[in-house]
């Protein structure tokens, strides 16, 4: 797809050791990990006509989700993976779970149709992007006894997410390089109908021996929907790139460091909804991915089916779009497509630290950010405020440096921090 570096996004030069001198090579992006749940989207509008369509894969999409609107509701039946999970909505349930599902299912044999199929990756699944989360968990081990017996349990002291979706870019920026559909090349390793993933027939190690050109995506499409395979799976994937993660996480840590805690910081950057698989609406592919592969798991029938079921189901990994968090321009400059990372985690220092504080577990995203810390830390530390009289704060001091010097003495200092493994 086209770019226009010269378009868009503030360019934030990228400084190294404190200058303002610019990285020339290619800086490669860094992907967000991932980890496993339920998720899916709530309410949407029928799809476009397929004359209203982007025609041909290097044209600029033609519509985009407003971020601050509703998300649309997909209108095929969107199957979620049955693993129980953390809504990240709610407070006070179980932590530990994982947030949100890194792939959802759809299957139906509507999308067996190529005009179809087609229409929703291009109008819908390619405009809306995954959900990349920031979250941020403390735990410590806690000495308990058990049937005569001392065991470690591990305890969360907090666990907080941050959605990220409303920092990426939408379609409309593809020609300021934020966002890209991807179609395999014919040198690239990708399941093409196979079982693992190959090269197109005649090329090897991305040399050119065949003449043909790469199928585009309509072309994929007819592959996938014309295929005779008795199970067979079509993959989309949107990948989030760009973001420093390192950088984020660095600064979070400083963070809930500076609220005293003495114990473990887990940060990391799950992505909810970025693949998405289109299964064929057989028999067996419902059954596997309903509550009766638990009766193959509990018998152990699972040894002896899924070997076969992995040889039987045919692969289509052809088509990614990427929505970039940032990217370097033709002179070496990064852009950000809405805001920073060091901007980002500055912006929500005092709600970070507030809610480590107040030991939350659940969704962030949208609390205000306008918090005074400084009132929690006291509470946590056992300070008291000042009056502003010289006399009776004097008072008050020498009287909580007795008490604390009273705790010293009898070990229940808070001087050690908390959160610590006990």
């Amino acid at each position: 797809m086209a770019t226009d570096h010269k378009k868009a996004a503030a360019a934030v030069p990228v400084t190294r050791n404190g200058g303002n001198s610019r990285y020339r090579d290619d800086p490669d992006a860094v992907s967000m990990h991932t980890t496993r749940s339920d998720y899916e989207y709530d309410d949407v509008p029928q799809l476009p006509s397929y004359d209203e369509s982007v025609s041909g894969d290097s044209a600029q999409p033609s519509a985009a989700h407003n971020y601050d609107d509703p998300p649309p509701q997909d209108e095929y039946r969107v199957i979620t993976q049955p693993d129980s999970a953390w809504n990240v909505r709610s407070k006070g349930v179980s932590p530990g779970k994982a947030v949100g599902s890194e792939t959802s299912i759809r299957m139906e044999e509507r999308l067996l149709d190529v005009r179809t199929l087609d229409e929703y990756i291009r109008n819908y699944l390619s405009l809306l992007p995954p959900k990349p989360f920031v979250r941020i968990q403390g735990w410590h081990f806690e000495t308990r006894k058990k049937d005569n017996k001392k065991e470690q349990e591990r305890v969360y002291d907090f666990d907080i997410v941050f959605n990220m979706q409303a920092h990426l870019p939408t379609p409309q920026r593809a020609s300021e390089g934020f966002w890209a559909r991807n179609i395999a090349t014919n040198g690239d390793k990708r399941h093409r109908g196979t079982v693992f993933k190959v090269r197109a027939k005649g090329y090897k190690q991305d040399i050119e021996v065949g003449e043909e050109d790469a199928p585009d995506l309509k072309a994929w499409c007819e592959d996938f929907c014309n295929s005779k395979s008795m199970l067979k799976v079509f993959r989309f994937t949107r990948n989030v790139e760009g973001m420093d993660t390192n950088q984020i996480r660095e600064k979070i840590d400083s963070l809930v460091r500076s609220t005293h805690y003495r114990g473990h910081i887990d940060i990391t950057f799950p992505v909810a909804d970025r693949h998405i698989d289109i299964y064929n609406p057989h028999w067996i592919n419902s059954a596997r991915i309903s509550w009766v592969r638990w009766i193959f798991y509990l018998s152990f029938l699972w040894i002896i089916t899924w070997p076969i079921l992995f040889f039987m189901t045919k692969w289509w990994t052809v088509c990614d779009v990427e929505f970039r968090f940032s990217r370097f321009d033709s002179e070496g400059f990064k852009k950000y497509a809405t805001i920073n990372e060091e901007t980002w985690v500055n912006e929500r220092g005092n709600l970070i630290r507030s809610l480590v504080l107040e030991k939350f577990h659940g969704d962030g995203t949208g609390m205000p950010l306008d918090v005074d810390v400084r009132e929690r830390m006291r509470r946590r530390s056992g300070e008291v405020p000042q009056t502003g009289n010289r006399n009776v704060d004097a008072a008050v001091n020498f009287i909580q440096g007795g008490v604390s010097a009273w705790n010293t003495l009898n070990g229940r200092s808070n001087e050690g921090g908390w959160g610590a493994d006990c």
